[in-house]
């Protein structure tokens, strides 16, 4: 045994090894001592391996879901090793001594899970791989708990952003990969060539060409031959369900990155959580279906302006119809997830119910269908959902009429095919019947005849059908004319058999396993005429989660009063009333209002400098904007009274840092790197939020900084974008640069308390307060007093100085400046390519040093 073992070991690599005995799981070696660890469960040892003794441990198998569960959390993958034949078919096969064959099933990870119990049902769970050649860049990614599959274009920028929106549960790359940093594993290269890929993405699909899913690039075919190569090894072969892949470029979708994903906390908080997001904020979904599609949405907000509207119509539509709107989130709040039904199924670890989950999912589909059918004036998205509800008819009435009502998740015990269906099965099933209530009835008889009131007849899996009774009446039942014949004696009870008992027992137990055996039959049948619509049974699902989400958003709008926002082809961000989505609900919570604000960002206006003191609601103000952007883009209401946007083609966000030590970064590093990526890739479509950049380094280093991050947006980037400082010197520049203007968050000192307004207003604040805010946050009023007095030496010196920016007013402009350095570069250029090297003597050489030397000098 210990051989098998170890050569599937081997074949395992890395994963831990669930080997089967019987009806265990048992892990041996390091195995078991990683998994005894993480489950918390007895380390034992068995035998001896090279005259050590083995450590074991082991997990039953009826409840190993739970054991995956905890171990795949822990970030460990298992290799399970399941037995391949009975142990009768070994001995006939080998003999009494012939070990039973075992071989490893299925590779459970991260990334390939089905299961109910191993999966959230609001989250998607991707397995990505990253593909490259030619010079391109590409993501593949698949859900296989739905089929759902993607292959995104992009390029080495923009895979950081990609790979961020996905989340993946698993990232993949093949081995040397130049982004093998972002994997969570590395394969083989060979499973991410291009043309091998492309001859295994034809026998998947079973097409001679890949034409009709649209252009692939080589990286794309790369990427999609990695993943569906991985898949198939941790499935052995049997390749879970996976539709026609989705091919997309990066630039359909908002351009948003790792920080400003994780700076405005889309579909999680910075710690991880999904409570305190925005996706959590404006949830309202009714189904896990409807919940990852929302998901998708808010992560990769449209830039086609003819989809997102699309999405606004239903939405307005929804919001506009209470009943509509509330009938049809009570029928998709009591519909099964049928697209993660199909998707067990497909995998081959389907089970009666996902069957029954089909049958009532797709008939609750259909009945929808019917009624929005018969809506005056649809919108076109729904439209183009409502043919997609239907079609099912033959499948729906195929499953009615072979389930139970409630079909149970184990098939092995039968019962779920319905009475009537079959009538061979119903008059097997009335044998089995006949002959337990015979054996009820001999039971009856058995009491009579020994006058023994405590005899039972009792079944289990070794002796079968027996009779029992308590040790103290065993007697009779000895004595060699009794008729019974003694089987096994335990404490306190006796075993016996009896001819008329066998006789009851072999009809009973035949007819059962017929009864079994015909059941799993009709299920293999079932099971084929469900995948055969798989495809369908997938866009009905889609069709589903659309309206749920569509009919979410509209709740959402309603309960807070959005406003649709109205989209323009020019780049503007005109928005009345606006709020945080996240902090409005808090705020309510607390019993408090939130203090909304406009904000008008245009052609002539793009930049507003955002001065105030710390808690005063700057970074709130810049965070909701982003967040108004990114909802209506991804086709929700927006919480404001109005809102008029143009599409914004990248979003970023550079509010708070953290250090990252992990990769040797202070906090002013990681901000740097950020505001850098910023500067670097911003265009005029874009809108970019700033909060005090350059406060991580000395006073005349960070306003050096912020002031010229301020006019590069302004002169180079030309972009949307809200900057907020406490560098008042910063206000100067609305002088000098034309689509500059100052705004505030509005504070007053009463009584000699901070009264914080929250109100965003029009021109520079008067003083940043922060003594007033150290006073708030309880600093002793020592401390408080001394930083007055060295506060009021500070200013008194600044006014005989001209302060921090002193002469800054004659500096020319970015753009003026960056010409004047081009200008005196060109000058040593022009000297250099002036010079007659050959010609030279040695003095005129020297002459020449000592005026390239005076020409860098006034450089």
């Amino acid at each position: 045994m210990m051989a098998q073992y170890l050569a599937l070991k081997a074949e395992a690599g890395d994963c831990l090894l669930f080997y089967r005995m019987g009806d265990f799981f048992e892990l041996f070696f390091e195995d078991a001592k990683v998994a005894s660890a993480v489950l918390d469960i007895a380390l034992t040892a068995r035998g001896e391996h090279e005259g050590e003794k083995i450590p074991m441990c082991g997990v039953p198998a009826h409840a190993a879901v739970g054991y995956l569960e905890r171990l795949i959390k822990a970030g460990h993958r298992v290799a399970i090793a399941d037995q391949t034949e009975s142990p009768a078919e070994a001995k006939k096969r080998g003999g009494s001594k012939a070990l039973v064959a075992r071989a490893i099933i299925r590779v459970v990870t991260a990334g390939t899970l089905t299961e109910e119990a191993l999966l959230d049902a609001r989250t998607a769970n991707w397995c990505v791989a990253i593909g490259e050649a030619a010079g391109g860049v590409a993501v593949a990614a698949a859900d296989v708990s739905t089929g759902r599959f993607e292959l995104v274009e992009t390029d080495a920028g923009g895979l950081s952003a990609e790979l961020a929106r996905l989340s993946g549960a698993e990232v993949l790359a093949c081995e040397g990969s130049a982004f093998v940093q972002h994997a969570t594993a590395e394969r083989p290269r060979g499973e991410f060539d291009s043309t091998a890929a492309e001859t295994r993405l034809k026998r998947v699909y079973g097409v001679a060409t890949l034409d009709g899913f649209g252009q692939m690039s080589r990286a794309g075919l790369a990427a999609a031959g990695g993943l569906v190569a991985y898949l198939e090894h941790t499935a052995k072969g049997a390749l879970p369900f996976l539709r026609a892949p989705r091919i997309a470029s990066a630039a359909q979708s908002m351009a948003i990155d790792a920080a400003t994903r994780d700076s405005l906390e889309l579909t999680q908080t910075q710690t991880g959580q999904r409570k305190g997001s925005l996706l959590d904020a404006i949830d309202r979904t009714v189904t896990g279906a409807g919940a990852r599609l929302l998901a998708a949405d808010v992560g990769a907000p449209l830039m086609d302006r003819a989809a997102i509207e699309a999405r606004l119509d239903l939405v307005q539509r929804l919001h506009d119809d209470g009943a509509l709107r509330e009938s049809l989130r009570a029928t998709l709040r009591s519909l099964p997830d049928i697209g993660r039904a199909i998707g067990r199924i497909a995998a081959g670890r389907g089970s009666p119910r996902d069957l029954g989950q089909l049958r009532d999912g797709l008939d609750g589909a259909w009945l929808l269908g019917e009624r929005i059918d018969g809506l005056a004036a649809p919108p076109p998205l729904l439209q183009e959902i409502v043919p997609r509800l239907r079609g099912h008819g033959a499948l729906i009435d195929l499953l009615k009429r072979a389930l139970v009502l409630t079909p149970p998740i184990d098939a092995s015990d039968g019962g779920y095919i319905a009475e009537g269906y079959d009538s061979a099965l119903d008059d097997l099933r009335d044998v089995g019947a006949g002959g337990r209530r015979a054996i009820a009835a001999l039971e009856a008889e058995y009491r009579a005849r020994t006058g023994t009131t405590a005899l039972k007849i009792r079944h289990n899996g070794v002796l079968g059908y027996h009779v029992e009774v308590p040790a103290r009446a065993a007697d009779a039942l000895m004595a060699p004319e009794s008729g019974f014949t003694h089987r096994q004696t335990l404490a306190g009870v006796v075993r016996f058999n009896a001819p008329e008992l066998h006789e009851l027992a072999m009809e009973v137990t035949q007819a059962g396993s017929h009864a079994l055996a015909a059941e799993a039959a009709h299920l293999e049948e079932l099971t084929a005429a469900a995948l055969a619509s798989r495809e369908a049974i997938a866009a009905t699902a889609d069709a589903l989660a659309r309206l749920d989400v569509s009919a979410g958003l509209a709740e959402r709008a309603a309960e807070d009063g959005w406003a649709r926002p109205a989209l323009v082809d020019h780049a503007c961000f005109e928005v009345e009333a606006g709020r945080h989505p996240v902090v409005e609900e808090a705020v309510k919570r607390s019993g408090e209002r939130f203090v909304a604000n406009d904000c008008v960002l245009s052609e002539n206006n793009r930049l507003w400098l955002v001065t105030g003191p710390n808690m005063g609601g700057k970074s709130t103000f810049l965070r909701q904007n982003a967040l108004i952007a990114v909802l209506a883009q991804a086709g929700s209401f927006v919480p404001a009274t109005r809102a008029k946007l143009g599409l914004v083609d990248r979003l970023f966000s550079r509010v708070g840092a953290s250090d990252n030590l992990a990769r040797g970064r202070s906090t002013f590093m990681v901000e740097m790197v950020e505001t850098a990526a910023i500067l670097a890739q911003a265009t005029p479509q874009s809108f970019v939020i700033l909060d005090e950049v350059g406060r991580g380094t000395s006073t005349y280093d960070g306003l050096a900084i912020a002031w010229a991050v301020v006019e590069a947006i302004h002169e180079d980037n030309r972009c949307r974008c809200l900057f907020a400082t406490h560098y008042h010197e910063l206000t100067r520049l609305a002088e000098r640069c034309d689509a500059l203007t100052l705004h505030h968050v509005r504070a007053r000192e009463w009584k000699g308390d901070l009264v914080l307004l929250h109100e965003v207003a029009d021109g520079p604040a008067d003083r940043s307060y922060g003594i007033a805010v150290a006073r708030l946050a309880g600093m002793p009023p020592a401390a408080v007093s001394r930083a007055k007095a060295v506060l009021a030496k500070l200013e008194a010196g600044r006014a005989k100085t001209g302060g921090l920016a002193a002469g800054l007013d004659d500096l020319p402009l970015f753009a003026a400046a960056v010409e004047a350095e081009e200008e005196q570069c060109d000058a040593i250029r022009r000297e250099v390519e002036t010079l007659d090297i050959d010609a030279l003597t040695p003095r005129d050489a020297l002459e020449v040093l000592y005026r390239l030397k005076t020409l860098a000098r006034e450089a």
